[in-house]
C-alpha cells in the first residue's frame, strides 16, 4: 500500500472540488505530505495546495514569491500560502458592514471600534479560517484542494465551529422569533404600521443555512477526505488517536493515516528507538476508524524533502504499515 493508493481512494470519491484536509501535530510533516498528495492528485485534475499553517513552510518548499496568491507550480499543480493577517482585515471590514446593516442604531457609536473588539476576541482566528475553508468548497477552478492545516488543536476548533454556531443560532432564532412576534402585535394594537419581516431574524436564518451547508460538506465523505499525519513517537500518535475520536464525534471518518519519518529497523535498533517506534506504529495499525482507513508509512530521508522533487522522491519510499519495516 503506497501513497499512490491513498490518492486513488481520494480520486474515486466523486464530489468536486474534493477537499483533502491534512491534520497533525506541528512538525510531523503535514506540509510535506500535502505536497506529495497534491502532486499525485494533479495527475488526474487541477489541484490546489493551500497551507493555513502560519509557519509558512509551503512558501519555502515550493518557492512561492508571495502569500495569499495562487501560483502555478508544475502542470496541473497550484499552491497558495494563506495569509491570516490579510484575511483578518477583510473579515473585520465585513463585520463592520454587517453591524451597520442589522443594527442601524450603532451608527451613533464607533462601529469600527466594535469590529476591532471582535477581531481581538477568542475564536476570531478560527472563524477566519472557517470562512476561508467555506470558500474552497465553492471553488470550481480545481478538482482537488489539499489543505495543510494549523496544529491539531486549532484545526479541531475550526471544524467544530459550525456545529457550535448551529446550536446557538437555533436558540437565537427561537428568542428573536418571540421578540419579532411581540413587536408585530404591539404595532398592530397601537395602530402603527407593522413590519412583517424582521431583518435580524432573516440574517439569523441565513447564517443557520450557511453553517448547516458547511457542516454537511465537512461530514460528507464524497466532498471531504481527512488525512492524519504523525511521526512514530508517543505524543504525535496520541494526537492522532484523539483526532480520530474527535472526527467521529463530528460525524466524519478518516480516509488515511500517514506515519512519517520511519527509521529502518536496523538503524532504529542501533539508535535505541526501535521499541518506541514499533509500539507507535502498532498503535496506528490497531486504531479503530469509522469505515475503511488506509495506513501507510514514509521512510526517513537522508535530507529533508523540502522541494517538490525531493517530495516526489520521498513519495516513492512509502510502505504499508501492516507489514514489517525493513
Amino acid at each position: 500500500m503506497t501513497l499512490e493508493a491513498l490518492a486513488d481512494v481520494v480520486r474515486g470519491k466523486g464530489g468536486r472540488p474534493h477537499i483533502v484536509i491534512v491534520i497533525g501535530k506541528g512538525g510531523v510533516g503535514k506540509t510535506t505530505v500535502s505536497i506529495m498528495l497534491g502532486d499525485l492528485l494533479s495527475r488526474s485534475g487541477r489541484t490546489l495546495i493551500v497551507s493555513l499553517d502560519q509557519a509558512k513552510h509551503l512558501v519555502k518548499y515550493l518557492s512561492l514569491k508571495e502569500t495569499h496568491k495562487i501560483t502555478r507550480i508544475d502542470g496541473n499543480l497550484y499552491a497558495m500560502q494563506f495569509d491570516l493577517e490579510k484575511e483578518s482585515k477583510k473579515f473585520t471590514a465585513e463585520y463592520s458592514r454587517l453591524l451597520k446593516q442589522i443594527m442601524p442604531g450603532l451608527k451613533v457609536l464607533n462601529v469600527e471600534k466594535a469590529a476591532d473588539t471582535i477581531r481581538n476576541s477568542p475564536g476570531f482566528e478560527e472563524e477566519v479560517y472557517l470562512r476561508y475553508l467555506e470558500t474552497l468548497y465553492a471553488n470550481k477552478d480545481f478538482d482537488y484542494i489539499v489543505v495543510d492545516t494549523p496544529p491539531t488543536g486549532v484545526t479541531l476548533r475550526i471544524l467544530n465551529l459550525p456545529r457550535t454556531y448551529m446550536f446557538w443560532l437555533g436558540n437565537l432564532i427561537e428568542l428573536r422569533t418571540k421578540i419579532a412576534s411581540l413587536k408585530y402585535s404591539i404595532s398592530r394594537v397601537i395602530g402603527e404600521k407593522a413590519e412583517a419581516r424582521d431583518p435580524v431574524l432573516d440574517k439569523l436564518y441565513e447564517l443557520q443555512d450557511r453553517y448547516k451547508t458547511l457542516m454537511n460538506h465537512l461530514t460528507d465523505d464524497t466532498r471531504t477526505s481527512y488525512i492524519l499525519v504523525a511521526t512514530p513517537e508517543p505524543l504525535p500518535v496520541y494526537e492522532v488517536e484523539k483526532t480520530v475520536q474527535a472526527l467521529q464525534d463530528l460525524g466524519a471518518g478518516v480516509t488515511g493515516i500517514v506515519v512519517n519519518r520511519i527509521i529502518e529497523d536496523d538503524m532504529a535498533k542501533s539508535l535505541g528507538v526501535y521499541e518506541v517506534q514499533r509500539e507507535s506504529i502498532d498503535t496506528i495499525i490497531n486504531l479503530k476508524c469509522r469505515g475503511p482507513c488506509i495506513r501507510i508509512g514514509i521512510m526517513m530521508n537522508r535530507t529533508p524533502p523540502d522541494t517538490l522533487e525531493k517530495a516526489r522522491e520521498a513519495a516513492r519510499r512509502t510502505v504499508a504499515l501492516a507489514t514489517p519495516i525493513t
